[in-house]
């Protein structure tokens, strides 16, 4: 598959922008919704024309990444390499959703690595800003703080993806062809395995009681043994919360009848108690 110029200049900036560091015109919700290798794998497929292709890509990738979580300035991966230049050069080499998984996990712990040292520049802009805060130098102040940091965001992931889009396009489909059958199998079975992996860290955080995993297997025999279609059984599964919701309210109505009726009890004997003792100071 051949690229073009601005090809490769869309998908840089469709990077930039589902980059999480900086502010974007649009806001943070944008930027973090750009991120998502779905989203990523759509847009990407709507630039290089082929939509089918790059959706399937982008959800395989992103079941791999259902459970992760960001915390502080430590990432495992950095999502916006992950969704842009790791789906455009499976795209362009042709590969396959798993061979794309398995590219994509490589190419985000690579941009973790960048994110972290962008992160390293951007404290260095942050003192210079305060050093002019201290000498009241506002104009400078704002440059440091608003002007510096995006902009060296936007040369470090639109300059690495637009470069990985271009040399993808002229040698991704070689190499590919030239690696063993044996790596690519290796390659294909770890990233089958790896979406399954995503779903379990999210089963893990979800999941606060493990009795619930009674719902997770239901699901999973609707589809795999059933097969039934999403819309089937997304229906079962409501209908199962609903009829679980109506037990245990029910339990618990019970029990708080239960309890009603201890506490009456435990008030009544204690009435008793209190007519006997008068009755028996007074004789």
């Amino acid at each position: 598959m051949e690229v073009s110029v601005l090809q490769a200049a869309l998908i840089g900036i469709s990077c930039w922008l589902g980059s999480v560091e900086n502010s974007q015109p649009l806001g943070v919700a944008f930027s973090d919704a750009m991120s998502k290798p779905i989203v990523g794998g759509t847009v990407v497929g709507l630039i290089l024309g082929d939509v089918v292709t790059g959706v399937t890509i982008g959800a395989a990738v992103q079941a791999m990444y259902l459970g992760q979580v960001l915390i502080g300035g430590v990432a495992t991966a950095d999502m916006a390499f992950v969704s842009y230049p790791s789906i455009a050069l499976a795209m362009l080499a042709g590969a396959d959703a798993n061979v794309a998984v398995t590219l994509a996990a490589t190419v985000g712990v690579l941009g973790a690595a960048l994110f972290t040292g962008y992160e390293i520049l951007a404290s260095v802009f942050y003192q210079l800003g305060d050093k002019y805060i201290a000498e009241n130098n506002i104009k400078k102040m704002k440059i440091a703080y608003m002007v510096l940091p995006p902009i060296t965001s936007f040369i470090l992931r639109f300059g690495i993806t637009f470069t990985i889009v271009m040399l993808g396009s002229n040698y991704a489909a070689t190499l590919l062809a030239a690696i063993p059958q044996i790596v690519l199998h290796i390659a294909g079975v770890l990233g089958g395995v790896l979406p399954a992996v995503g779903i379990s860290i999210l089963i893990t955080y979800t999941l606060k009681d493990y009795k619930f995993i009674i719902f997770f297997l239901i699901g999973m025999i609707c589809i795999t043994f059933l097969n039934l279609n999403m819309v089937a059984t997304a229906v079962t599964g409501t209908c199962l919360a609903v009829m679980y919701y109506m037990y245990t309210a029910n339990n618990n109505n019970n029990n708080q009848v239960e309890s009603i009726n201890q506490n009456i009890e435990e008030e009544d004997e204690l009435q008793w108690a209190k007519i006997w003792v008068l009755t028996n100071l007074q004789n």
